[in-house]
């Protein structure tokens, strides 16, 4: 299972403030997208598509082609812009 927390709107946007998935067939971070299809709106899956999230695996900042494991936490952030 990947256990997933979102933040900020986009806890808004998944109605969830986190989520399990099961690993499946996913290897990346990326391949999460299909995995959260079923389980959260489909405003969520537009808003991740583009991957300008920002996201953390196990409480690093990691990318989206960052390795997925079974057991492992993804935090999914909004983009930070700076001012």
């Amino acid at each position: 299972m990947i256990k997933v927390l979102f933040f900020a709107h986009l806890r808004d946007l998944a109605g969830v403030s986190q989520l399990e998935v099961p690993l499946g067939e996913m290897t990346h971070v990326r391949d999460l997208l299909q995995g959260l299809e079923p389980h959260v709106p489909k405003p969520l899956i537009d808003a991740l598509s583009d991957q300008t999230a920002m996201v953390s695996v196990d409480h690093k900042y990691a990318g989206w082609d960052a390795p997925l494991i079974d057991n492992v936490e993804v935090g999914i952030l909004p983009p930070v812009s700076g001012g």
